[in-house]
């Protein structure tokens, strides 16, 4: 079993994929993670999904690990977490499981990796 937290000052986290005409949120989202048109904190928990599934992994972002390897989706049952390339490969057989709460200036999130059978 592997962990890993992150918290996000929501404002922080806004003013930063706001600026430059959005090129940083398209550097950390998939087109398919934007085609569904999330609201701006629904994006800051999205990216503190990523960093703590990034943490459970054992590592960070960087030349091996892409943000476009962990896909982060929030659905009616909760946040739900798609890798691929080299998360996947560091996740081995894990199955991925997160939390995540958030209010008016913060958001934070839970990632678990538990062995599968």
């Amino acid at each position: 079993m592997r962990t890993g937290t992150d918290v996000v000052e929501n404002s922080r986290f806004i003013r930063s994929v706001s600026r430059n005409s959005g090129r940083l949120r398209n550097r950390l989202f998939t087109p398919d993670e934007l085609k569904y048109n999330p609201g701006e904190l629904d994006l800051a928990v999205m990216f503190s999904a990523k960093e703590s599934v990034a943490k459970a992994l054992g590592t960070g972002f960087d030349s091996a690990l892409s943000w476009h390897d962990i896909e982060v989706y929030i659905t009616e049952n909760g946040v739900k977490a798609i890798l691929s390339g080299k998360a996947l490969e560091l996740a081995g057989n894990c199955e991925v499981l997160i939390s995540a709460t958030r209010d008016r200036n913060t958001c934070l999130t839970f990632a678990l990796l538990t062995e599968g059978e």
